[in-house]
């Protein structure tokens, strides 16, 4: 039996950059995003088992082939010749349709667990090319820490920083679904930020979090706060309780500030009517 956190991040800086036509990818994006590993995870345990398992604490997480970690095992057992099952057991925290990735980095959690357990010996850049199998957010996570991601466009750049932040997370009561994000788009308004992006990763190696904070920005803002004008409000009231800044991560729904200090986020917090988590940057172990 193995067991491995599973960490959430968050986007501080999403360009959709264009749409895909042709080829593999058709109708995919690439996107430009900048994103940062933050300490609230899920916790996975895996052994072997007769069949494929998924178990979970909550129970709006599908414990079916719907589940990333069970098509994480699917996909090891095929594309390695594994004739082994195996059991997850998912301890989740971080929210289901948040914008958070909890189910991509349950996936590549799930398939570095496969790794260890059947003791395949397979690379980063397999785990990786495994992962984009299961989704454009999975690569990610055999990184962790901060990126520049363009998730079809095939880059992950690593960024090396020893900015900390600290986070008060909003959580609304109902999700976005990145499909729905995506319909509502309006093409002719998308990746006018780029220069703002090249400036938070230059931001980044200089650990000026000034700087970082300054250029948070998100592509999906304006067609998903267009259908779900109560998330700009959380935004808004981020900022007036104090968030030096704040912004939505992904396709919504949750919205983040940054605070000035741990405790700065426990105050808001406690002044919030919504629920709220505070979490703060995962520092490079």
């Amino acid at each position: 039996m193995l067991t491995q956190q599973s960490f959430s991040r968050l986007t501080l800086s999403l360009d959709i950059v264009k749409r895909i036509s042709g080829g593999l990818l058709d109708g995919y994006h690439e996107l430009a995003i900048v994103k940062h590993e933050i300490d609230l995870c899920d916790t996975l345990t895996i052994e072997n088992a007769p069949a494929i398992e998924v178990e979970c604490n909550i129970a709006a997480v599908p414990r079916d082939r719907r589940n990333l970690c069970w098509q994480a095992i699917e996909l090891v057992r095929s594309e390695c010749a594994i004739k082994q099952c195996a059991r997850v057991t998912l301890q989740k925290k971080i929210p289901v349709m948040g914008g958070l990735a909890g189910g991509s980095s349950n996936a590549a959690a799930t398939l570095e667990l496969c790794n260890r357990l059947w003791r395949l010996g397979l690379t980063r850049d397999k785990l990786c090319e495994l992962g984009r199998k299961l989704g454009m957010d999975v690569p990610y996570y055999f990184f962790g820490n901060t990126v520049l991601d363009t998730e079809a466009g095939g880059t992950i750049r690593p960024v090396e920083t020893n900015i900390a932040l600290d986070f008060i997370l909003v959580l609304p009561s109902f999700g976005v679904e990145t499909r729905e994000a995506y319909a509502r788009l309006d093409y002719s308004k998308l990746n006018s930020h780029a220069a703002r992006t090249g400036s938070m990763l230059d931001a980044f190696v200089r650990n000026d979090a000034r700087g970082v904070i300054k250029e948070i920005h998100n592509d999906f803002e304006a067609s998903v706060f267009a259908e779900h004008p109560r998330l700009r409000t959380i935004k808004q009231t981020l900022l007036e309780l104090g968030c030096l800044n704040a912004g939505m991560s992904g396709s919504g729904s949750t919205i983040f500030g940054i605070a000035k200090s741990r405790r700065h986020a426990q105050e808001i917090q406690r002044r919030l009517e919504f629920i709220s988590l505070v979490a703060a940057s995962k520092l490079a172990s």
